[in-house]
């Protein structure tokens, strides 16, 4: 009973079939439907990612950071700073930094203002990875 079931069904569904008949697509479907592909694979490839910080500008920071150094290194620099613990000078005169550090002369205010931009800008390395890994699902 179940096999005539389901030939009668098979039957109603041929009948059915041929009675709406074959829906031949409009001209020029294939075309319409390539030029679709086209277009979205366009916008897949429109996007192009950029690093946050160009080349040209890790090149100046590093120019700055050499110059910076240069200076701190053979320019005159007070690095009196009442809140800097008390370093073994005996150490350091070993090695003779305290002379070249005491040639150096920098406004306290240009020092702290150093200190604050060099950790702001670690902390704000380590915020972009975390945010970039958790947006990339790297994490």
């Amino acid at each position: 009973m179940e096999e005539n079931k389901d030939k009668q069904l098979n039957d109603f569904v041929k009948k059915i079939v041929r009675s709406a008949g074959l829906e031949t697509p409009s001209d020029g479907f294939t075309q319409n439907i390539m030029s679709k592909i086209v277009a979205q694979e366009e916008k897949t490839t429109a996007i192009k990612y950029k690093p946050l910080i160009s080349k040209r500008s890790w090149l100046i920071l590093a120019a700055i950071t050499v110059i910076l150094f240069t200076y701190i290194i053979f320019g005159k620099l007070d690095l009196s700073i009442s809140w800097l613990p008390n370093i073994n000078s005996v150490t350091l005169n070993k090695i003779g930094f305290m002379e070249v550090l005491s040639q150096i002369h920098l406004p306290n205010t240009a020092v702290y203002a150093l200190i604050g931009i060099m950790l702001f800008f670690y902390v704000q390395i380590i915020y972009m990875k975390r945010h970039l890994d958790n947006r990339l699902g790297l994490s």
